[in-house]
This record gives structure tokens, C-alpha cells and sequence, in this order.
């Protein structure tokens, strides 16, 4: 606990005493340099990439023993997924230092005359990347999920199960019991029916200072904050699956991965607008 609140300590420090908000920030928190954001990344993307694997592994193995389920995995064969991973990082600063002073006066007097400024900066930074695998490709592959590095590398969407396996058979489920059907071919008539996902984490760190110096007749940041500096950080992952081949998602499959990615944006610029 003692290690996590100098972390911290240090981390709104050096934010502040740089100009948070100033420049382009990192995506790997403090003291993380160049090497750390690779791995942040490349670390992410193979939690993610084997946590959807095996949740497609593990259905063509529940069709081994359950052959009422083949046709769906025939269907699947033809399917891709495609998954667009974002990485936004926020830091805002502020400094608002007030003064109040007061003259000679007699005792009963009154009148003060108090003054503050406030100095402002925001700067965002948003990561993408966009992979894409075909069904057939993943359906034999398992590997181990939720493999942190070593500090100060660190997602939320390294996990060991981000329940996207739980809804790819709550989706299929329906389609067992007849109540829909999925596509046969990414050209045919029935191929509006498309499997989506996502899963978004946002972290946000935030400190303030607050000193105040008192003279003879004025006196500096009586009340307030005198600095503060917050450090977003959102990480999403969207999980698109529909009928494709080896160039990428087809039809209705990738208008919705589109429809989803453009969301992402446009509900992230608009929250960022109304953030004080």
C-alpha cells in the first residue's frame, strides 16, 4: 500500500511540475519509457487474441462430444472476427492560484480585495489497432490468458476472462434451438446475423495541491486548490463476428464493426466535451 501511494505521489508529481497536459502523453504510466509501451501493447493484444481463441476452441471441442451442434460449426468455418483495440490516454492539468489582500485599515473596517487566475491544459492521446483472424485459423489454438509483465506495464484487459466466451455461447445457444439462424456463406441471402462484443475499462488517477502563505497584509491561495493534475487512461476492446474470408469481414459483419468503432468515437468526443 505504502509503494502504490508514493507511486501515485510521484506520478501526480512529475505530471505537475512538466505541464500536465501540455504534451502528447504516454500510454504506459510512469516511470515507463519506450521499451514498457511496446510490451503494453504487444501484451494486450496476445491476452486478447488467446482469450478469443480459446473461447472458439473450446466450442469446437464441446462439438466433439455434442454432434447436434456440427452445423453450426460448419458455419462458423466461414466466419472471421475482427477486433479493434483502443487506447486512449487523458491528462489534464490546472492551476488556479487566488490572493486576497487586505489594507491598513481601522479594525471595523471591511474591505478586502482578493484576485485568481486559472490556467488550464487537457491533452488526449487515443492508440488503435485493428487485427483480424478467421474462424478456421483459431479454432485449434490455446494458449494461456492474463500474463502480466512485469511493472509498470499494466491493462485492464489483461485478464484471464473477459466473459467474451460466456456470450459466444449465449449467442449460439438460440441458434441450437432453432430460434435463429446464422448465414451459410458471406454472399448468400442470410447473412445479416453478426456476433458482437465489447468491453471497455477506464482508470483515472487524479491529485491536488493546496498550500497557502499568509503575510502581514496578503494572503496567497487562502482556500482551493492551488494545482491538480488527473491522468485518464481507457482501454476498449470490440469483437466483431460475421461471415468473411482471408481479406476481412463481409457485408452486414462489417458495417456493424464499422457502426461500433464510429460509436466508440463519437460517444468518447462527446463525454470529453462535457468533462469540466
Amino acid at each position: 500500500m505504502q509503494a502504490k501511494a508514493s507511486g501515485l505521489c510521484g506520478l501526480f508529481g512529475v505530471c505537475l511540475l512538466s505541464g500536465c497536459g501540455t504534451y502528447v502523453p504516454d500510454t504506459q504510466d510512469f516511470p515507463g519509457n519506450q521499451g514498457d509501451q511496446q510490451l503494453l501493447v504487444e501484451s494486450v493484444i496476445q491476452s486478447v487474441h488467446c482469450e478469443v481463441s480459446n473461447a472458439i476452441s473450446d466450442f469446437y471441442e464441446q462439438v466433439n462430444q455434442y454432434p447436434a451442434m456440427a452445423p453450426m460449426a460448419k458455419i462458423l468455418d466461414n466466419w472471421g472476427v475482427q477486433m479493434v483495440l483502443s487506447l486512449k490516454t487523458e491528462e489534464k492539468g490546472t492551476l488556479n492560484p487566488t490572493v486576497v489582500w487586505t489594507p491598513p485599515s481601522p479594525a471595523t473596517a471591511v474591505f478586502s480585495l482578493s484576485g485568481a487566475a486559472t490556467l488550464s491544459s487537457d491533452a488526449i492521446r487515443t492508440d488503435k489497432l485493428y487485427f483480424y483472424y478467421r474462424v478456421r485459423d483459431l479454432k485449434n489454438h490455446h494458449c494461456p490468458t492474463g500474463v502480466h509483465p512485469a511493472a509498470p506495464v499494466s491493462s485492464p484487459l489483461i485478464q484471464t476472462n473477459l466473459k467474451f466466451g460466456d456470450w459466444l455461447y449465449d449467442t449460439l445457444i438460440p441458434v441450437g434451438t432453432g430460434q435463429i439462424s446464422l448465414p451459410t456463406s458471406p454472399s448468400g441471402p442470410l447473412k445479416q446475423n453478426v456476433i458482437y462484443y465489447e468491453v471497455s475499462f477506464e482508470i483515472v488517477t487524479a491529485g491536488g495541491l493546496s498550500p497557502s502563505w499568509k503575510f502581514k497584509r496578503v494572503t496567497v491561495n487562502p482556500t482551493g486548490t492551488l494545482a491538480a493534475a488527473t491522468r485518464d487512461r481507457t482501454h476498449d476492446l470490440q469483437i466483431t463476428m460475421g461471415p468473411g474470408d482471408s481479406t476481412g469481414l463481409k457485408g452486414p459483419a462489417s458495417n456493424a464493426q464499422l457502426a461500433g468503432d464510429i460509436g466508440l468515437s463519437v460517444a468518447s468526443g462527446v463525454r470529453t466535451l462535457v468533462l469540466p
